[in-house]
């Protein structure tokens, strides 16, 4: 790497992070030796991540940011661009670890500078396995952009600006590792956290929710993660995988025609009132 580490322009990292601890001492180790500054925007940590991330030395910048009310994770990820200095910048999860091919193709591209920005895919692993399908493989997003070119909008998942001319944009070939989740109860645990933005998608684009749209979403969340997007190749994870993403549309559409159909403890109350009201006691 030092061929391409010749160059003037600076690579920066910018991840947001939450409770990392586990995944901080690896994310450091793999990035410190290649990169040129990390800044990490922290969520407001209550485990070791401010600790761990700090010890990483002088290359790391670390801001302690917990969201305030209408801020979600793009707010994170533009502040974080507002507190970097490098030229260029890799946007990136704590979970997420780089190969020495990324690593290389990564240097080379802002050598040359021929665009100010680049798409990437990841290779993403799901309870510690690669996943090759149900629809884990479809990820290729612009996350590695010239500083002033690149911003963050949207909810849980955020959505990319790109402040370039599309010419600009090129593609590479070689994948980040995405690790995921440690355990099935991690990924619980993350899509709870999601459910709340698939809620508002659900209330606003399906309109009145009944039986059949929570059996037809059920239904067809499963057929494409498993047969259409061949989750099969991934064997009992991939199984698993289908029947979880299937049961998230079920759940979103099940709070949202429970949020229609509400029948509040009051009237219920009041019903069960009514009928004393009718008996004769004495």
């Amino acid at each position: 790497m030092a061929e391409t580490r010749a160059t003037k322009a600076s690579l920066g990292i910018v991840a947001i992070s939450y409770n990392e601890e586990k995944d901080m001492p690896g994310f450091l180790a793999n990035f410190l030796p290649w990169v040129d500054e990390i800044v990490i925007v922290d969520d407001g940590s209550s485990d070791q991540t401010e600790a761990l991330a700090l010890g990483g030395g002088e290359k790391v910048k670390f801001l302690r940011s917990p969201r305030k009310a209408g801020e979600y994770y793009a707010d994170q990820r533009n502040k974080g661009i507002d507190a970097s200095s490098a030229d260029w910048i890799l946007h990136l999860d704590i979970d997420e670890r780089a190969t020495p091919a990324f690593a290389q193709e990564v240097l080379r591209a802002i050598f040359r500078a021929e665009c100010e920005a680049f798409y990437y895919r990841r290779e993403n692993y799901f309870l510690n396995r690669p996943m090759r399908g149900g629809g884990w493989a479809d990820w290729n997003q612009v996350h590695l952009a010239k500083r002033e070119v690149l911003r963050f909008s949207g909810m849980f998942h955020e959505n990319v600006e790109l402040l370039c001319a599309s010419e600009k944009v090129g593609q590479l070939t070689q994948r980040i590792l995405h690790i995921n989740d440690d355990d099935y109860a991690e990924r619980l645990q993350k899509s709870t956290n999601y459910q709340t933005e698939v809620v508002q998608d659900v209330r606003n684009n399906e309109g009145q929710m009944n039986s059949w749209l929570i059996l037809r979403a059920f239904v067809r969340e499963f057929l494409i993660k498993y047969f259409y997007k061949r989750g099969y190749r991934d064997g009992t994870a991939g199984l698993i995988w289908a029947f979880h993403a299937a049961a998230a549309a079920f759940r979103a559409r099940a709070l949202v025609w429970d949020t229609q159909n509400r029948i509040s403890r009051e009237a219920l109350e009041a019903e069960i009132q009514s009928q004393w009201e009718e008996v004769d006691c004495e």
